[in-house]
Order: C-alpha cells, then sequence, then structure tokens
C-alpha cells in the first residue's frame, strides 16, 4: 500500500533527525556495579567482657551498693581493730551471756568455707581465730568473737549544759559480736540444730543471720530447707555465696575472657539464689542483697586491692547490721557518746 506523499516525506525527516541525534564516535559510560557503590558491611562488634566490679559480684536489691569510702571504712574498722576476742563459746543456748553489743552469726553446710571465711573477714588468715580443719563438722560450738574497740568516756568542759561528754577509742566507734555457727549436713549433729534455732529465735541482740552458700555447687536441699524455715519464723538473714573464685576463676591462669564467662555463670546463680528466696512468690523477711566473697583469691589485677574477693562488702554488710556503719562520705553515723545497744531485757 502506497503511503500518501506527506508521510513518506515525514518518516524520512525522522529518520534524518535520529541519525544525527547520536555521534558515531559517542561512548556511553557503563553504570557502576552494585558491589562498588554500597559500602562494605560494618565488622560486628566484640562482645563486651565483663570485669569483677560490685555490679557484676553481688545483687543488691534491698540496698544500695556501698560507695568506695564506706568499704574502705569497712576495711578499716576490722583491719585496726585489735585481734578479734573470744568472748564465749558454749554448745547450748541457755548458757549464753547477757551482753551489751549487737550480734551477727554465720551459719552454712558442713564444709562451705565458713571458718575460712570469718578469718578473712577479721582480717587475721594468719592468725586463724577461727578453727580452721579440712574436716566438716569440726566446729561444734557456738563460738562469740568481738570486733572493734571499747568506748572509753571522758567528760570535757564545765559548759552551761553542764559539760560534754566524748569517746575516745583510738580507732572506729562500737564494738559487733560475730558468732560463728556449728555447720549443718554431713557431720553435723541433729542436737546443734535445735540449739541453733533457739538462738535465731531468742537472742535479742542478734541483728541478721548470714547463710552461706557454696558458689560453685549452689543452693542444695538443706540449704532451702534452712532459708525456709529462716523465713517461717521472721528472722532476718542474708545470703552469701562462698568460694565463688572457683566459679568466676576455675583455673590457675584467669584470661579476661574466661573471667567474663566465669562472671556469667555467677549471675546465674545470683538469679538462682533469689529465686529460692522467693517462697510462694513472697519475699520473706531476708535481706534481698547476696554477696560474694571468697577467702582464697583476690582481684589486685583488677584493681581491688582491700584484701579477698568481697570480703569488704561482707565487712560492710556486718557494720551495717549492727548499726555501726558511716554515710556515703565515710563518716561514722554513731559519732557521739550517748547511742548504745539494747540488753535483752530492753528490747520489745
Amino acid at each position: 500500500m502506497d503511503l500518501p506523499l506527506a508521510c513518506r516525506h515525514a518518516r524520512k525527516r525522522i529518520r534524518l533527525h535520529n541519525h544525527s541525534t547520536f555521534p558515531r564516535n559517542l561512548t556511553i559510560s557503563s553504570a557502576p556495579s552494585s558491589s562498588s557503590s554500597n559500602p562494605p558491611p560494618p565488622t560486628p562488634a566484640s562482645p563486651t567482657l565483663l570485669t569483677p566490679q560490685p555490679p557484676t559480684l553481688h545483687s543488691y536489691l534491698t540496698t544500695s551498693p556501698p560507695s568506695s569510702p564506706q568499704l574502705a571504712y569497712a576495711h578499716r574498722f576490722f583491719a585496726r581493730s585489735p585481734l578479734p576476742r573470744a568472748l564465749w563459746t558454749t554448745p547450748s543456748f541457755r548458757a549464753f551471756p547477757a551482753s551489751p553489743y549487737p550480734e551477727v552469726c554465720f551459719l552454712g553446710r558442713s564444709n562451705v568455707g565458713k571458718s575460712s571465711l570469718l578469718n578473712a573477714l577479721f582480717g587475721r588468715p594468719r592468725q586463724a581465730p577461727a578453727n580452721v580443719s579440712k574436716h566438716p563438722g569440726r566446729t561444734r560450738t557456738m563460738n562469740a568473737f568481738a570486733v572493734g574497740k571499747e568506748l572509753t568516756v571522758t567528760k570535757v568542759g564545765q559548759g552551761r549544759d553542764g559539760g560534754r561528754v566524748t569517746a575516745s577509742h583510738g580507732g572506729e566507734e562500737g564494738v559487733a559480736v560475730v558468732v560463728d555457727m556449728p555447720g549443718y549436713g554431713a557431720g553435723s549433729r541433729e542436737e546443734w540444730g535445735a540449739e541453733i534455732m533457739k538462738y535465731l529465735s531468742q537472742r535479742r541482740q542478734l541483728r541478721r543471720t548470714f547463710v552461706l552458700v557454696d558458689a560453685e555447687h549452689g543452693v542444695k536441699e538443706s540449704d532451702r530447707l534452712l532459708l525456709k524455715e529462716l523465713a517461717e519464723r521472721g528472722i532476718g538473714h542474708q545470703v552469701l555465696l562462698s568460694k565463688v573464685d572457683k566459679l568466676v576463676m576455675p583455673k590457675v591462669k584467669t584470661s579476661p575472657r574466661l573471667m567474663s564467662e566465669g562472671l556469667k555463670r555467677l549471675s546465674e546463680r545470683l538469679e538462682e539464689v533469689q529465686g529460692v528466696l522467693k517462697f510462694d512468690g513472697k519475699m520473706p523477711k531476708a535481706v534481698g542483697d547476696i554477696l560474694s566473697c571468697s577467702a582464697e583469691k583476690n582481684l589486685e589485677e583488677y584493681g581491688q586491692r582491700r584484701g579477698k574477693i568481697g570480703i569488704s562488702a561482707v565487712q560492710w554488710a556486718v557494720l551495717s547490721a549492727c548499726g555501726l556503719d558511716c554515710d556515703e562520705h565515710g563518716t561514722p553515723r554513731r559519732n557521739r557518746f550517748g547511742e548504745h545497744v539494747y540488753e535483752d531485757s530492753e528490747v520489745e
């Protein structure tokens, strides 16, 4: 079919126009490849390694973690005190004497490291006031030790108020009594349990019971039963994870990675113990803070130079329970004469 003359001329003009648009020697750049346009994927960040600090060693749910001045104060209180004085030793609660001083006691399964921990607490691991034995159940009596310095009262001046009374003691103020209890479990005797419960439930000077749990093995059935008994009787108590070095430092040489892995295991153990404390979903009369400690290892390579692992935190807990603590700046709260600890007959 022949096109009209006008159409043939129009198609010819289009062909000529198209040929004149692009020169023959024109070079068109190829599109950049996708590999050169997109930046390389970022290198995944290395996981943050945990280091042994108070937030990773302990679990504070009831109180605020102690400040550095408070930990230093607690360490100084025990370090500057005279050698702990043995006050009494008895297998029977009836033989406990009256005392004006606040008391705390340490209780745990046989061979949980209680005596070693007490010697570290006293700051006297070499003198060993608390007898240490490789055989479980060797502690067969309730043994009381006094820590601190007794106050020497001096009356100064003759002002309008009749003079002011100061206390001179040459060190930190106050006296605390630490009672080492027989262990329960292997090597212990049934009658010890009855006398221990009499002391825990009837001793008016008792301010807190520290229950030691082996950090490596966790809460045993005997531990769980004891904690349940303390909760049902309304006895104030706090859990200490002993031998924590076996959990966080299982090898002689510990790298930062191994230390971090050990601290993760410790975190799981702390959560496990918290679950045991919440019987029937209710928190018993317990201090929710769980402290980790060791009488064998220190953390000097991590900048912590005050004794063994967690010991200064335990010392602080003892002083806090006895009302012998200080403020966040390290100033003693009991810095004047006139405050005293009630005797049994004075406590409601």
